[in-house]
C-alpha cells in the first residue's frame, strides 16, 4: 500500500477538494474528523460526510484510490497538552487564531503529519509562502509543512506536525477546476454552515466567508 495520507476532512469545501484531489491521482487517503458535540452542525456534516463517501466513489469508478473509512474522534478525547495550550495562547494574543487550532496541533500529536486544509485566502493570517517549505515526498501532490527556522517559537511548534496541501489555491480556483473536471456537483453537497442544518443561514462566520471569498451562490441554494 501507498504512504497514507492523513486528511482531516470536515464535508467542508475545502477539505472535500483535497480528498477528491488526492482520490482522482489513485492515493491511499485517511481521512478523519472530529466530533464536537457543541456545535449545531455537527449532525448535518455528519450526514454530508457519509453521502460524499458514496457518491466520490461513484463519481470516480477508474482510478485505483482507496478512501478508507473515516476515523471519528470525540474531541473531548483529544489529549490535552499543557505546552501547546500555552503557544496557542501566546499566538492567539498576535493573530485572530480560533481554539481549534489548539486541538488540532494536539491531535496531531498522535496522528503525523496531518493534512488541513488552509487555502491561500487565510494564508496570510497564519504564515507567508516563504515562512513554508514545499514537502517533496509526496507522488500525488504538492504539499507544505512549516519552516522551522523562518517561523517564531509559537508557529514552529504548534503547527510542527502539520501539513498544507491547498495553501496555493484559492476557493474560486477550486470550484474552476471542479467544474472543468467534471466534479463541481460533488464539491456543491459539501456543508459550510456552522448554525443551521437545513440551509446556509448566511450570518454564521463560514457563511459570511463563504460569500466574501466569491461562492455567494452557496449560500442561497438549496443544499441536500
Amino acid at each position: 500500500m501507498d504512504k497514507i495520507n492523513n486528511v482531516l476532512w470536515t464535508g467542508g469545501w475545502d477539505s472535500t477538494f483535497r480528498v477528491i484531489q488526492l482520490y482522482k491521482r489513485g492515493a491511499t487517503i485517511q481521512p478523519y474528523y472530529v466530533i464536537d458535540r457543541k456545535r449545531e452542525s455537527t449532525s448535518k456534516e455528519l450526514e454530508t460526510l457519509n453521502t460524499l463517501q458514496d457518491k466520490i466513489k461513484e463519481h470516480f469508478t477508474k482510478t485505483q484510490a482507496t478512501l478508507l473509512p473515516i476515523i471519528f474522534i470525540e474531541k473531548a478525547d483529544i489529549p490535552k497538552n499543557p505546552f501547546l495550550k500555552v503557544m496557542h495562547k501566546a499566538l492567539k494574543k498576535q493573530i485572530k487564531l480560533g481554539k481549534q487550532y489548539y486541538w488540532l496541533a494536539c491531535l496531531a500529536q498522535t496522528i503525523k503529519p496531518l493534512e488541513i486544509s488552509i487555502t491561500h485566502e487565510d494564508l496570510d493570517r497564519f504564515f507567508s509562502m516563504d515562512q513554508l517549505i514545499e514537502v517533496s515526498k509526496n507522488k500525488y501532490s504538492k504539499n507544505w509543512r512549516i519552516n522551522s527556522k523562518r517561523v517564531d517559537y509559537y508557529r514552529k511548534y504548534l503547527f510542527k506536525n502539520i501539513l498544507f496541501p491547498l495553501v496555493c489555491f484559492t476557493k474560486p480556483e477550486m470550484k474552476k477546476i471542479a467544474e472543468d473536471e467534471d466534479f463541481i456537483d460533488l464539491m456543491n453537497l459539501t456543508w459550510f454552515c456552522h448554525d443551521s442544518q437545513t440551509k446556509p443561514c448566511g450570518k454564521c462566520n463560514p457563511c459570511k466567508s463563504t460569500i466574501k471569498v466569491g461562492l455567494g451562490y452557496r449560500v442561497k441554494i438549496d443544499t441536500p
